[in-house]
């Protein structure tokens, strides 16, 4: 057995809100809606392979599957569990939707719930904020395992401060996501940040979570920043690991929207999860990534991250689309943020070991020394 497989499923591309900056942008009008059998036989090929599979359920919005759909689904994994297989679950959602029944389901089931919420500038991409607001409420006060994705743009990162608040007075945990120019956000241009500003305001603000010892939330984004160290690659390539089933049964490499141009077959006429990795169209797709990566004009080959990003967000922002322009803010957004961060972080480990250690949090002491070391 190998050792562990990230499956996305989307169980439909539908919304039920039009966020002013979603990556998918148009494709929420398709219509197909995912049999659960293809999803089942999707699990049960990976199961083949895998002893962990995490299991992610996206969209779309996954809330307008049914309830018979998820109640299914995890039924099989139940039965998996009782033969040895072990599953790390997680929900995407808008919160729009989330009734009682299905978040006690994913509750039950161990899934972490991802909601995508802006805290007190919400109102700036997305819908129905007092609506989702009240269904997070009601997942904290079930004591669901929940993590907040918030997006910041250029109409709300110069508040990053007044946001950790919002969410560190309400004790939810959450990850800063930068909005880039992909699908709608890629008309709206006026909600892209610029990516030398915005690095200054997120290191700042960074900085200051360091030296908040009385907080008790999460802040995923920054506890990424205190592991990162120079010449480390910061995370590993999704290559083989990441696959996806989408609503017309097929399945693709990540389950972002470029993956559509490398469809690798149906879960019917797949034995082993594993096939789908070895297929023409998944080396097509590694061979456009790597002709980026080895290129020494653009990309790459110029970066002054390279040694600790060694090519991961031009490849994870790939799986958006193969515009250029975009692939080219992505990398410069990651390029200022790695190489500020990694200034932070030796500015806070010189003050640490000169004997200022107590007004550091502990998850910087424990994490910023021992990575650094």
């Amino acid at each position: 057995m190998r050792d562990e497989i990230a499956l996305t499923i989307k169980p439909l591309m539908s919304c039920n809100m039009r966020c002013r900056h979603c990556f998918n942008g148009d494709d929420l009008n398709i219509s197909n809606i995912l049999p659960v059998e293809s999803a089942c036989r999707f699990l049960e090929i990976a199961r083949k392979d895998y002893d962990k599979i995490k299991v992610t359920f996206h969209g779309g919005e996954p809330t307008l599957a049914s309830m018979d759909f998820y109640e299914t689904f995890y039924a099989l994994e139940r039965e998996m569990l009782e033969h040895g297989a072990t599953f790390y679950n997680f929900f995407t959602t808008n919160g729009y939707k989330l009734s009682e029944e299905l978040a006690d389901l994913l509750i039950s089931n161990g899934a972490m719930i991802n909601v995508s919420f802006d805290g007190p500038y919400n109102h700036v991409l997305r819908e129905h904020t007092e609506t989702v607001y009240r269904n997070i409420m009601m997942l904290q006060e079930k004591g669901a395992r929940l993590r907040i994705f918030c997006t910041v743009c250029e109409e709300s990162y110069r508040h990053l401060e007044e946001i950790y608040e919002w969410f560190r007075a309400r004790e939810l945990d959450f990850k800063i996501l930068p909005i880039e120019p992909r699908g709608y956000a890629a008309e709206n241009k006026q909600l892209i940040m610029n990516p030398e500003e915005f690095t200054a305001e997120l290191v700042r603000v960074y900085r200051l979570w360091a030296k908040d010892i009385t907080s008790r939330i999460k802040v995923y984004t920054f506890q990424e920043f205190a592991n990162l160290k120079a010449g480390i690659q910061f995370k590993p390539y999704w290559f083989n690991y990441e696959i996806a089933l989408n609503p017309d049964g097929k399945i693709y490499p990540f389950g972002r929207p470029h993956d559509v141009h490398f469809c690798l077959g149906t879960p019917e006429e797949t034995d082993h999860i594993t096939e789908c990795f070895t297929r023409p169209e998944y080396a097509r797709m590694l061979a456009i990534i790597d002709t980026y990566r080895n290129s020494q004009a653009d990309f790459c080959g110029k970066c002054s991250s390279f040694h600790i990003c060694r090519g991961t967000s031009l490849c994870s922002s790939f799986v958006y689309g193969d515009n250029r322009d975009s692939l080219k803010y992505s990398c410069r957004l990651s390029d200022n943020i790695f190489r500020e961060v990694l200034k932070a972080n030796a500015e806070m480990l010189a003050d640490i070991e000169a004997g200022n250690s107590r007004q550091y949090n502990a998850y910087i002491l424990s994490h910023l020394a021992e990575h650094s070391a």
